[in-house]
């Protein structure tokens, strides 16, 4: 049996790696909001994270977040987890 706490976790997960996966062309914060139909507030918090753990990568000019190398093998390992269930 799976705890409130584990599943919490899965969900969170499961929303890094969405947004990485919307990013690896690059996109904005208002393209990521639409498409996983997050509030601006939830936004601003999960990419802070995401972007101080270096997965993604915001590039002011362009006002674009784009996936990092380190992104790319977050979703390798999670791609692997997955098939392995």
């Amino acid at each position: 049996m799976t705890s409130v706490k584990d599943d919490a976790e899965d969900i969170h997960h499961k929303i890094i790696t969405e947004i990485l996966n919307i990013c690896t062309d690059g996109c904005t914060e208002q393209k990521i909001m639409e498409q996983m139909q997050l509030s601006h507030d939830q936004l601003r918090r999960i990419m802070a994270e995401i972007v101080d753990n270096e997965l993604l990568h915001y590039i002011e000019a362009r006002h674009i977040y784009l996936t990092t190398d380190q992104g790319y093998i977050f979703l390798k390992k999670k791609n692997r987890s997955l098939r392995n269930l």
